[in-house]
């Protein structure tokens, strides 16, 4: 059985995971096979699950403000400031020109100098903590497919998951325009 690969994003996990659960909920609410037993049992790997999700969320989102925000910031300004050599050196010669292009430089050095300090600073304990929520997601998830192909069957864990891409780094969304992650199923 495939699962996501665990070099997906957190935001490729937490979607793989929003859509597990939403399989276990619908077992609960549309599966009149289910014995009064097996109904306990979902709902408690649905909660467990559902506290699983929750935590990934959590740390999502501090990650993914940070690299939309303030990294994007801090590579802008590198962006500008590697313009601002490439002009300078492009310039006319001179006193002048030599002076600007140091400038240049000295502006670059400086901005990539901010960009390392604040990729050691925010992105590696942000990172660090979306790791770990991810291994626990994976781990919850390992335990509630054992549990449940003990309980019901390989065949119906099975059918909890989507479809992925073929690399497994993504949930399939085939014929979906509006998700930037739209490919067929492998």
């Amino acid at each position: 059985m495939q699962r996501l690969s665990r070099g997906a994003s957190g935001l490729r996990h937490l979607r793989w995971a929003r859509e597990v659960l939403a399989t276990l909920e619908a077992h609960l609410e549309h599966n009149p096979a289910l014995s009064g037993a097996d109904r306990e049992a979902l709902q408690g790997e649905a909660s467990a699950l559902a506290a699983a999700v929750q935590a990934l969320s959590g740390a999502v989102k501090p990650y993914r403000d940070f690299l939309e925000r303030t990294r994007v910031r801090h590579r802008g300004r590198v962006r500008v400031a590697e313009y601002l050599v490439r002009e300078s050196d492009a310039g006319e010669a001179g006193g002048t020109a030599r002076a600007h292009l140091g400038a240049a430089r000295a502006h670059l050095e400086e901005a990539l100098v901010e960009l390392t300090w604040m990729e050691q600073a925010q992105r590696q304990p942000l990172k660090a903590a979306l790791s770990a929520e991810i291994d626990r997601l994976r781990e919850a998830m390992a335990r509630m497919d054992a549990h449940l192909a003990g309980r019901l069957s390989e065949k119906f864990v099975e059918s909890l998951y989507p479809p992925l891409t073929d690399d497994a780094t993504r949930v399939a969304d085939d014929g979906d325009p509006d998700d930037d992650a739209t490919a067929s199923p492998r």
